[in-house]
């Protein structure tokens, strides 16, 4: 089902309308508060499984779970221009790497890990459940919508993303050992160098030249499928292998 068109519409759909209810299962900030009082929040717990999930599916929760993988599809015909990933992947890491040493620090000021609380300032289970926080989640949808149409394709997914980083983490760890993953696999001599996949592509990544790898190794790929569906040759495949 990685990368079907039909079914990614349906689950980021589904997704975007829970944002509400996990929003804090999603949070930095949440992590961070937890964290100052030495407990392991929902978020952390969430930010660990998406390290294990891109240790075999890569970057695959970017284009079919996150609640924001709809409205960026969307937004592409607002700003469709392609981004330079390597600047935007600075700004990204720094960002992640600041928010990492805010974490452990709070962990270490807080004398260690002192509990594992999945419904830490979640009571309820549900994050946005009385009015007030309504205006911390259009906050994030505010900051979300803005960034990426300024940016162009994806750019909060390229700016200010702190889950990304956990994912192609895991990616790097999966393919050092040799676990079987998901990635768009290619033909090269079959490619006519049309470029339509690199005009599909939501993550500006220059597919035609990667399809001479026989396979998508950028770290940006999310395996949205878009490349496969618009190449006329079918080069290209997602596939699990070693």
């Amino acid at each position: 089902m990685i990368g079907n068109k039909r079914f990614r519409y349906t689950t980021t759909f589904i997704s975007f309308l829970l944002f509400p209810v996990v929003l804090n299962f999603l949070s930095p900030y949440v992590s961070v508060l937890g964290a100052m009082n030495g407990i392991i929040s929902g978020s952390v717990i969430v930010f660990l499984l998406l390290f294990v999930s891109g240790l075999f599916f890569g970057r695959t929760w970017c284009s079919h779970v996150c609640p924001w993988a709809m409205p960026s599809d969307f937004l592409k015909n607002i700003n469709n221009k392609t981004v330079n990933r390597k600047t935007l992947r600075i700004i990204r890491y720094s960002i992640f790497g600041i928010w990492a040493s805010v974490l452990v620090s709070g962990f270490v000021f807080a004398g260690g890990i002192k509990g594992i609380d999945p419904l830490y300032l979640t009571e309820s289970g549900i994050s946005v459940d009385m009015p007030l926080k309504y205006i911390t989640y259009y906050f994030v949808l505010g900051t979300l919508f803005l960034t990426t149409v300024l940016i162009g394709r994806r750019g909060a997914c390229h700016t200010i993303c702190w889950m990304s980083p956990f994912m192609v983490l895991g990616q790097k760890v999966g393919e050092f050992l040799l676990l079987p993953q998901y990635k768009v696999r290619s033909n090269p001599d079959a490619c006519i160098s049309c470029q339509k996949c690199d005009k599909a592509c939501p993550m500006s990544i220059n597919v035609m030249e990667e399809v001479k790898n026989g396979k998508i190794i950028s770290q940006d790929c999310i395996l949205c499928g878009d490349c496969v569906r618009a190449c006329p040759k079918d080069v290209l495949s997602i596939q699990m292998k070693r």
